[in-house]
This record gives structure tokens, sequence and C-alpha cells, in this order.
């Protein structure tokens, strides 16, 4: 009994830091690997693989050491639970089927095509969440903490404020609620996904197409016919870019289509230099602010409150400050 206990208390821990669910899974880790050594060599790189791969720069970064600290304090949130609303998603299907009434009956779909419209709403929903946070002064410090991150290896994922996955999460609930509910009340049909290892196919796909990649140093584009479509490692480190040309660029998690749709997609014509980090309108980097773990949790939450008090007219609106301007943005945010 205590044994068993203990196994599953592991096993849990586990899942909640490399599982499948979680792009640090070994599979996706090793398969991210192979990549980099293909690429390795094509380019005919002259230093050591792992020298090249993980170099001490990046990974001693005092950038990376925050990474780290926010890794630890966001998977002990998960594993309390507090970003898990699933009945969150639940209750809006409930909702949302008993408004449309009782199903017509129609043929059940696939759970194929039930995954593949699972994701492209996920993804709906993570795209406009993204680029609110860019351009809403009240929501930019949540998301600044993960665009203050100055080096970026696959931890660099998990550089993210608990304000901003609790409103990421709640978001997703409400589009797959929504989607969940129509089918319920339109096919009569709890909706069963099509899944790999317990994840949604489509984001299986992804992951194992070197989404580790993403928070890399190392360049991996799918080419431009790809990249109006699916979102590439490449295309997301410009996102991170200092550079002006790359401002509001490329939002999409999964999807490129998106961007493409709305305006907002950067396609690279070849291999681009990049710096990362918080920027000012010209690419000029301004002052680190997320230095320290109480840094990183606190200052957000500070910023974003004057921000509140300056829309209701609690406080006088001083001049702004390069900290309060998005990194990604040719203008400050919205007021």
């Amino acid at each position: 009994m205590g044994l068993d206990w203990l196994q599953a208390v592991f096993s849990e821990i586990w899942t909640i830091l490399a599982g499948p669910k979680t792009r640090l899974w070994p599979l996706y880790i090793g398969l991210t690997i192979l990549i980099c050594l293909f690429l390795y060599r094509r380019r005919g790189i002259e230093q050591g693989f792992f020298e090249w791969l993980m170099p001490k720069s990046i990974y001693f970064h005092a950038s990376h050491i925050v990474d780290l600290k926010i890794f630890a304090v966001n998977r002990a949130f998960a594993a309390l639970g507090l970003f898990n609303l699933v009945f969150f998603g639940a209750y809006v299907a409930d909702f949302v089927s008993g408004a449309l009434g009782p199903g017509l009956g129609l043929a059940p779909l696939s759970p194929f095509l039930i995954s593949l419209l699972l994701l492209v709403v996920s993804d709906f929903g993570t795209y406009w969440v993204h680029r609110v946070h860019h351009e809403s002064r009240i929501f930019w410090p949540f998301h600044s903490l993960h665009h203050s991150a100055e080096v970026m290896t696959p931890i660099t994922v998990f550089r993210k404020h608990p304000v901003y996955d609790l409103i990421s999460t709640m978001v997703k609930g409400l589009f797959i609620g929504c989607l969940q509910g129509i089918f319920l009340a339109v096919f009569s049909q709890d909706p069963n996904l099509m899944t790999i290892v317990g994840v949604n196919a489509g984001y299986f796909l992804f992951n194992m197409a070197g989404s580790n990649l993403r928070h890399t140093h190392v360049w991996l584009s799918f080419g431009r016919l790809i990249e109006h479509v699916i979102i590439s490692p490449a295309q997301h480190q410009i996102h991170h870019s200092l550079a002006p040309e790359h401002h509001n660029k490329n939002y999409g998690e999964v999807l490129a289509i998106w961007d493409w749709m709305f305006g907002s997609l950067y396609v690279p014509e070849r291999e681009e230099v990049l710096e990362f980090g918080l920027g000012d309108a010209e690419g000029n980097r301004i002052r680190q602010r997320h230095d320290s773990l109480t840094n990183a949790l606190v200052v957000p939450m500070r910023d974003s409150w004057r921000q509140v008090r300056k829309r209701l007219g609690l406080s006088p609106k001083p001049a702004p400050r390069a900290e309060d301007v998005a990194p990604a943005q040719d203008v400050t945010p919205a007021e």
C-alpha cells in the first residue's frame, strides 16, 4: 500500500515535470537532439556538437537561471492543480449544448477530424491571448516576463507569469468548451480525441517536429510555403527578436494561418542573426527588470496595477517609460 502510494506520487511528479503533455518528455528531447545533429552536420559546424548545442554562455547565463526558478514555481502550481480548469470547459460545454437544444442526430465525426478541429480552435484562442497580451498595457506586464529572456533554452517556454497561464487556460477552456457543446448539441456526440500517449495527435506531431527549438539559438526554418501554414522554430525566435522589423510578428503557436489572416505573419527569406530580450520600438535593449524570481513574479503585478489605476484615472499619467513599451511593437500598446 505504502509503496504503491509512493510510486503513484513519483509518477505524478514525473508527468508534471517531463510527461508527454510537456515539451520536456524524453522522446521529444531525444528527437530534438537528432534534428540538431542533422543540422550540425549539414551546416559543417566545426566546434564540438554539444559545445554548439548547449553553450555555457547560454546555459549559465543569469537569464537562464531565472528560467529554472520560474519553471520550478510553475510546475509546483501545476502539481497543486491551480491551472487545471477542466471543469470550466465542461461547464461551458454543458451551457452551450443546453442553449442549443436537443441534438440533431447527425452522423458523428471521426476522432481524427475532432482532434484537428480542437487543435484549430485551441490554437485560435492561443493566438488572441498572445496578441492581446502584447497590445494591452494592462496585460502586457504579465507577458513581458516571457520576453525578458535574453537567452533561450527549452526551459524558456515555462518562463510565464502565473496570471498569464491562468488567463490562457480560461480562454482556451472557453473556446474548447464551446466547440464541445456544439458537438453535443448538433451530433449528440461526446467528442473523443485521436490521441497518442494521451496527447492530441496534432500537438504530438507538433512537438515531434522540433517545437523545443522554438526557444533556442538553433535556427530551423520549414521554408516559405509551409511557414504560411505552420509556425516554425525560426519564426518564433523572430517573435522574440529585438529588431524593429520583427515587431508585432508571429503570434501563433502551432498554426501560421492566424498571423497570415490578421496581418502579423513574418516569413524569413534566409537565416537571420537575432538578439533576444526586452527592447524599445527602435530595437534598443531596455533595462532588465525580471532579474530574480521575486521580481519576475512581483514586478508584472505592480506594473499591471499601475496601468489599471491610470485607466481608472486614479493616478497621474507620467511620461511612458521604456519598461512599459512592449518589445515587439513599433508603437506603445494602445491605451
